[in-house]
This record gives C-alpha cells, structure tokens and sequence, in this order.
C-alpha cells in the first residue's frame, strides 16, 4: 500500500475511493429506477459497463505512458536501489485495488436494490421482484453471474489500462475506454449461457490471472529496458 500511495495523489485517492464509486451506484440505480424491473439487472449491467471506463481514464494520472517509448516519468525511481521493488508493489496493488473496486460497488448495487425494491420475489399485485430473481437460475447461479460481472469489469479493466499504458495522452486512454465498454457489453451478452456460469467463471478467474501477470511483467520490462542506450 505504501508503494502504491507513492503513485495515487490525494486527488487520484478522492476520485477514484470515493467519486467514482458513488457516481456509479446512482447512476446504476438511477437507470435501474427508468429501465429496470427493480430486481437490481439493467442498473448492474450499466455500472459494469461503466466501470472499465472510469478506471482506464483515471489511470492516465497514475501510470500513465509507463511503458511508452522513452518514457521519463520514473527517473526518480531509477536511481534508487528499490525503485522497482516499489514499482513492481504499486503494479500489483493497483490490480487488486481494480477487483475490489469491482466487486465492492456492482455488490453494493444489488445491496441498494434491494434495499429500494425488496428482498422477495413476487408481492403485491404489480409489485417489481425482488433480488432472488435479479439474474437467472437459483441464489447459487446469482452469485455465479454475480461474480461473473466482478470478473468481466476486472478484466476489461485491467486490459484497457495495460494498453492505454503504451502512451502517455489522455486521449488515448479516453479511445480505448470507448472500446471497453464494447468489450464488457459484449462479454455480457454471455449469459443467456448462465446454466454453465460457474464454469464461465473459472475461465475469467485464469484469464484474469494470465492478464494480471501480463500487466505487470511488461510495465517492469519496459521500466527496465529504458535504463539502456539503444
């Protein structure tokens, strides 16, 4: 953590902790009031798709053109002798700060739909269902897809940033922020397979780790390699 809030300003910190999260769920819960039925589904997939934007356009004032060709950013870090150790720590940080990011706020809107239109499904004539309906199959198959939406902006996320991260211009990580959210909306579409989710699951859980390792190895080799005169 040390390591990583040698990189995050207070102003990243503000916006990133405590703005994104809360514009977000009122825009999720916003949209599900509109547009949903109350069980929680159309707002979670909004702040899904929402969610890899904000962290990739936020990023350009973390690492941004971390491994851009002749990237000076980090000289102070090059001439010490633990400079990479902290990178390498604020690297990895940042990722798991993304997953908790992710499944922190789609959990707490569901929380909040339920809260706003009940626990139960059925009711009073007319009345929306409840969270037990949300998203298809049982309470085990909910968590499955429920995890399956953490994974899916997790990635989406952690893709973009990686990418944005070859330059250093905010116009290049806003471009590829339109692009995920494509990306997530298109991965969503996957669950009129929700029968098969845990599966689906356990696949994004190793895609997930194979895009994490990436992230981090090829921010330390670009680092490293701008040490040397080509």
């Amino acid at each position: 953590m040390k390591s990583y809030l040698v990189f995050a300003g207070a102003r990243y910190r503000l916006a990133v902790y405590l703005l994104m999260p809360a514009v977000l769920l009122g825009v999720g819960l916003w949209v599900e009031g509109k547009l949903g039925s109350g069980n929680g589904g159309v707002g979670a997939i909004v702040v899904t798709v929402l969610l890899p934007m904000a962290e990739i356009s936020s990023d350009n004032w973390l690492f941004g053109g971390i491994q851009a060709k002749d990237s000076m950013g980090l000289e102070y870090l090059k001439a010490s002798g633990r400079g990479m150790g902290i990178l390498k720590n604020a690297l990895w940080m940042d990722l798991a700060r993304k997953f908790l990011s992710a499944l922190g706020i789609i959990a707490l809107h569901r929380l909040a739909a339920a809260l706003a239109w009940g626990w139960e499904a059925g009711g009073a004539p007319g009345s929306r269902p409840g969270i037990a309906h949300s998203w298809p199959g049982n309470a085990g198959s909910a968590v499955g897809v429920l995890l399956y939406f953490v994974l899916v902006a997790y990635i989406v996320s952690a893709l973009g940033t990686f990418l944005s991260r070859f330059g250093g211009m905010f116009w290049m990580n806003l471009l590829i922020s339109y692009g995920a959210v494509f990306l997530a909306a298109f991965a969503l579409m996957l669950l009129n397979l929700a029968e098969h989710i845990f599966i689906i699951d356990i696949m994004c859980m190793a895609l997930g780790v194979a895009v994490s390792v990436l992230t981090v190895q090829v921010a330390m080799k670009r680092v490293e390699r701008s040490y040397y005169d080509k």
